[in-house]
């Protein structure tokens, strides 16, 4: 399953057991408004759409998201968020939100140029903040040069 919606309350991309799949220059913002309300808010997650579940250090979307997936390649994305609760101060310490990218730890994948914008951690496994921003940071975005699980 592949799924993409700009500014969704839970997520832009999500692939969930999926195989073989290109994705070539992605790009998405998250909701302005988050995270207050936190995601899933004003939504509740469901299960059966493989649905990700929030814990209180993840409250807003993720701007991708893989899970259970196989021989995925990412070969250029812009994840970007922009604001915190409709305010851009957060772009001052790169930190409009905790993490943007996830990958479960049974996945394989492969990430080419993977460029964010003020997200402390830019590539998470299995929630667990695994690239953080800073030392990437060039002007506008942070970018990873490539990834692999």
């Amino acid at each position: 399953m592949t799924f993409e919606a700009e500014h969704h309350v839970l997520y832009q991309y999500n692939l969930v057991n999926a195989q073989n799949h290109y994705m070539g220059l992605i790009q998405t913002e998250t909701p302005y408004y988050q995270p207050a309300p936190a995601a899933p808010a004003p939504f509740t997650s469901n299960t059966a759409f493989h649905d990700p579940t929030f814990t209180s250090s993840i409250t807003s979307a993720w701007g991708l998201r893989i899970q259970s997936s196989s021989n995925i390649i990412v070969f250029g994305a812009g994840l970007y968020s922009f604001f915190q609760n409709y305010a851009q101060t957060c772009l001052d310490s790169f930190n409009c939100q905790n993490q943007m990218a996830n990958v479960d730890a049974s996945s394989n994948i492969f990430i080419y140029s993977l460029s964010t914008v003020a997200s402390t951690f830019q590539l998470s496994v299995s929630q667990n903040g695994v690239i953080n921003q800073g030392a990437n940071r060039d002007g506008f975005a942070s970018t990873v040069t490539s990834w692999s699980s």
